[in-house]
């Protein structure tokens, strides 16, 4: 971690060096020494960093190189911040003013004495960098191999079947006497529990048999009122806004009547105390059938306590046996890990163990990767086949070995699954297994977890030192957290964790894809969860395991480099067991992370943090209301003013922003998404150093822009908000760094600007402009020097005559498009061979199309989501082809009114896993084909006739008539929108004057 910093100080020298102070001889040449002291320092820290583990004076001298280069950054961001008049100055006014650099010449001394003093100690502990001629480490370890990720990531599961099917049959089981509405799983951190209550909330019996479901992660930091409003957002989709609302009782009896109607089960994952339950209880109608509750918990005594109250099925999930352990190990490993294999097995019989060792690899593998490595067999001689297959054998008997020092806990052989998975030879499982029982023996291994510790600190240390501040930068998310990956490469970015120093000339890898190979790293070795988006196949976003969450905070609090406050929010690292590493205490805070509930006031602005040394402030709503945070943004802005992250989402700021934010002239990284605010400040402008504003304020705000964003010459990210509008139109031309470009609005910026970001490589657009500016917008779009990949339009037009169904053409067969809303009306779609093959997701409205639209759009091969809504389509009959829709997942029918028949041939939408229909009042029936579609996980029916719905539900004991059409689908929704209850609700009352609506 320390090399990561200093390497970072290292490389702001030299641009300090080439840019800001050549002309200044005496200065640039203690810049210059400093640099080539800290360079050898560099080339120590790799073997210090080995050695600190075990070795309290190195590990503190580690920590002190970490602090000076902390001091030098801090001196560098000091000079290039300093202002005059309000204006940015460049470093070398500065020290002029300074006569000969005055001012900053005791810290500069101060600087150059503790850098002595680090050399001075390093011959005392007798530490030299390697020899010349041998490798070198931190060069080889920072070749982050440029690899390619398929971003499916599949949950290798062994020897749970035969419990799992016990435990779905206790929660679908109706019988009085053998009734239990609660099923608790208990076991320690680490072996498997919310993975069991995964395989059973998605288990086929399961899902047919409940009819609403929620999945609510309580963990350490809950609140009442929080947990209940998430359970009902899950169980009631469509009353989600009438939720957010409720307060306290409401949510109790709300709860309580929704399983009058529905049978319904519900998960508490990670329950940490039984006031959980107790609090939740009320809201519980344990004496139905109707309510499950399944529980998962480390505390066995919760689900004894529960037991007193109502009958709950204790479940103790039991550790993995040998056998299975090592199942679980080969299929982590010999996934992503290339070893001898197959090709003549039948000329070495001799060597069963080899062959049984090939074939323990290759039944791991799927078709597609068998394939690779018969590809890559090919190339070898015999003796090269014999001498891998030796080291196959070694390396099983290693893995063994290792795997059985893991106690069983699917977690710790996960991770050192991952961690195996990026070792290719022998030499290299040798030295893992070396250091592994290092960690057990100086470990914590006699402590519950203690293995699952052990080796996630092994794994840790075993990172890339890029990847280190990556990993502990997730630290700041509060616990369970789902972090979106897009934020997260951007502030990672803003942070300086992303280099590009090890690519070849000439050729620059954007910066998103570096930090998505970053995450993609620790993903494989399995230090971080991922959710991917089906649609692109990247990922969507990530959090962390509760057990690595705490290594996180534990490494961060070691390496000062992370603090969350307030304390109570750090319960999980202030109880876990003491570290064998903790550094010195630094009273230093350089990364703020503060949860912000009713209490913060108290708290914040904390009385014993430096703020000068501050770099990143990241603030989290623990609240259901937004709360103001004007007099904090105050605060920050006049004491925090080197700050290069400032995360301020879902508060309220008044009607507009203070001007103060123009101080922090250092800021890279600007987030106000979702935050309340109606006017933003010119003061805007002056964020020099800005690459990412974030201003997607709430859709019921329009926001009012200043014409100041184009001063923002380093802005790479804008994410404008949904609506907003500017005195002038907005200009964006000069911002010939941005890469991406969210809700563009031709109406408020000019179209024009578009060819001038020549680095655009995503837009996403608003427009209502007439033909002939729309034709404008979709020629600059189509400009051959742009760098576009990846687009998305909302356009509201109608596509009457010839010449605008042209441009409909254009537009629908743009190479880049990936999303399309289209609101108005359409004359007709243009023939399948015009749309785009990158087209995933599309939307259309109001198109009053005569000609049945699905005739067109089954043949886009790529589409994935298709949503239909009001008066898309005026026809009585539909027709989805056998092999139509080959890639669709989702798709929403909405306000249909004409459509009477849908027919849905065999094996057409042979992907499709969610449906919707919705408000197509003369639809009779579901259709026959929908029976054939396997795939197909969730049917939503909302706002139909009594009769449609009749036919797929149970009336009065008895199957609908469309039954046997739906019986293979989990989960079956059927249900109204309050609006449309509440029409109805109107109507009756309005024939009959003795009932009023209050």
């Amino acid at each position: 971690m320390t090399e990561f910093i200093v390497n970072c100080v290292i490389q702001s020298l030299s641009e300090l060096l080439a840019l800001e102070v050549k002309h200044i001889p005496e200065l640039r040449g203690r810049i210059e020494v400093i640099r080539m002291k800290l360079r050898q320092l560099q080339a120590i820290l790799e073997i210090a960093d080995a050695r600190q583990e075990v070795d309290e004076g190195i590990r503190n001298w580690v920590a002190e190189t970490r602090e000076v280069a902390y001091d030098i950054e801090d001196l560098l961001l000091a000079a290039i911040c300093s202002k005059k008049e309000g204006v940015l100055r460049k470093i070398t006014h500065v020290f002029k003013e300074f006569k000969s650099f005055h001012h900053l010449e005791p810290k500069i001394q101060v600087i150059e004495a503790k850098i002595s003093a680090l050399e001075s100690d390093l011959r005392v502990r007798h530490i030299k960098p390697r020899q010349k001629g041998s490798a070198n480490p931190i060069s080889q370890r920072s070749q982050l191999q440029r690899r390619t990720y398929s971003h499916h990531v599949k949950e290798d599961i062994v020897g749970l079947d035969e419990d799992v099917e016990k435990l779905v049959a206790r929660l679908v089981r109706e019988d009085a006497d053998k009734n239990y509405p609660v099923v608790s799983i208990t076991g320690m951190g680490g072996i498997g529990k919310t993975t069991m209550a995964k395989r059973i909330y998605h288990h086929a019996d399961v899902r047919s048999h409940f009819e609403a479901f929620a999945w609510v992660c309580v963990s350490q930091q809950w609140q009442q009122e929080d947990v209940l409003q998430r359970i009902l957002r899950k169980l009631e989709p469509e009353k989600k806004a009438e939720i957010n609302n409720m307060k306290g009782e409401e949510l109790d009896e709300e709860l309580f009547e929704v399983q009058q109607r529905k049978r319904c089960l519900i998960v508490l994952d990670d329950v940490w105390e039984i006031g959980v339950w107790y609090s939740l209880r009320p809201a519980f109608d344990t004496r139905q059938v109707n309510i499950k509750v399944l529980l998962t918990t480390r505390n066995k005594e919760i689900a004894s306590d529960i037991n007193v109250d109502v009958a709950c099925y204790l479940y103790e999930q039991r550790h993995l046996n040998e056998n299975e352990s090592w199942e679980l190990l080969k299929k982590k490993v010999y996934r992503g890990l290339y070893i001898a294999g197959e090709q003549d097995c039948s000329s070495h019989s001799e060597d069963d163990d080899a062959v049984s060792s090939t074939e323990s690899y290759h039944s791991c593998l799927t078709d597609e990767e068998e394939d690779e490595v018969r590809g890559q067999l090919q190339t070898l001689t015999s003796e090269d086949v014999m001498e891998h297959q030796r080291n196959q054998m070694d390396m099983e008997k290693l893995g063994k070995v290792m795997v059985g020092q893991c106690g069983g806990l699917p977690l710790a052989i996960i991770v050192l699954g991952g961690l195996l998975m990026t070792k290719s030879t022998l030499s290299e499982w040798r030295t893992v297994h070396q250091n592994f029982n290092s960690y057990l023996r100086r470990g914590r291994s006699s402590r519950e977890n203690g293995r699952v510790h052990e080796v996630l600190a092994l794994s840790y240390h075993d990172l890339p030192y890029q990847l280190k501040p990556c990993f502990l930068h997730l630290g700041n998310f509060p616990e369970d957290f789902k972090i979106p990956t897009r934020k997260l490469y951007q502030l990672w970015a803003a942070e300086g964790f992303l280099s590009q120093e090890s690519h070849q000339a000439g050729e620059e890898e954007p910066i998103m894809d570096i930090a998505e190979r970053y995450l993609g790293e620790l993903v494989q070795r399995c230090m971080v969860q991922v959710q991917v988006d089906e649609a692109t196949g990247k990922f969507n976003s990530c959090r962390l395991h509760d057990l690595t969450r705490e290594l996180c905070l534990v490494k961060g609090k070691e390496e000062n480099f992370l603090k969350r406050i307030p304390l109570r929010y750090e319960s999980e690292v202030m109880n876990s067991p003491p570290s064998s590493a903790m550094a010195p205490s630094i009273n230093v805070t350089r990364r703020l992370s503060v949860a912000v509930d009713h209490d913060f006031d108290s708290y914040f602005p904390p009385r014993k943090e430096n703020p000068e040394h501050t770099r990143s402030a990241l603030f989290f709503s623990r609240l259901s209301d937004r709360k103001n945070l004007q007099s904090t943004l105050d605060f920050l802005c006049k004491e925090f003013k080197l700050l290069r992250v400032l995360d301020l989402e879902r508060f309220d700021f008044g009607k507009e922003l203070s001007e103060s934010i123009g101080n922090l002239v250092y800021l890279r990284y600007l987030s106000l998404r979702g935050s309340q605010l109606y006017t933003l400040p010119s003061s805007i402008g002056k964020l020099k150093y800005l690459q990412t504003l974030d201003l997607r304020v709430p859709f019921f705000v329009c926001l009012t822009i200043p014409n100041v964003i184009s001063k923002l010459n380093h802005l790479k990210h804008l994410y404008l908000p949904p609506s907003h509008k500017c005195p002038d139109k907005l200009q964006l031309d000069s911002l010939r760094k941005l890469e991406i470009l969210k809700n563009f609005d031709t109406r408020v910026s000019d179209h024009k600007d578009i060819p001038k970001l020549t680095k655009l490589q995503k837009l996403a657009a608003i427009s209502e402009l007439e033909i002939g500016n729309l034709e404008k917008f979709i020629s600059c779009i189509k400009m051959e020097n742009n760098h576009i990949r990846d687009s998305s339009f909302r356009i509201k037009y109608d596509f009457q005559s010839e010449r605008e169904l042209t441009v409909l053409r254009q537009i629908v067969g743009l190479s880049h498009l990936h999303k399309l809303d289209l609101i108005g009306f359409i004359n007709r779609l243009p023939e399948h061979c015009h749309f785009a093959q990158s087209l995933t997701k599309l939307t259309l409205r109001n198109s009053k199309l005569k000609e049945d639209p699905m005739a067109t759009l089954e043949k886009l091969p790529n589409l994935f989501s298709l949503i239909l809504r009001k008066n898309v389509f005026e026809g009585n009959e539909m027709c989805c082809s056998p092999q139509g829709f080959p890639r669709l997942g989702i798709l929403e029918l909405q306000g249909l009114a004409s459509l009477e028949y849908w027919r849905i041939g065999r094996g057409a939408m042979p992907n499709l896993y969610c449906l919707k229909i919705d408000e197509c009042t003369k639809l009779s029936m579901v259709p026959d084909g929908i029976k054939f579609i396997a795939t197909l996980r969730e049917l939503m029916i909302l706002n139909m006739p009594e009769a449609f719905k009749c036919r797929v539900q149970k009336v009065q004991g008895e199957e609908g008539e469309d039954s046997h059409k739906v019986e293979h689908i989990p989960l079956i929704t059927i249900t109204e929108t309050s609006s449309t209850y509440l029409k109805k609700l109107k109507s009756q009352l309005s024939g009959n004057p003795s009932l009023s609506l209050t």
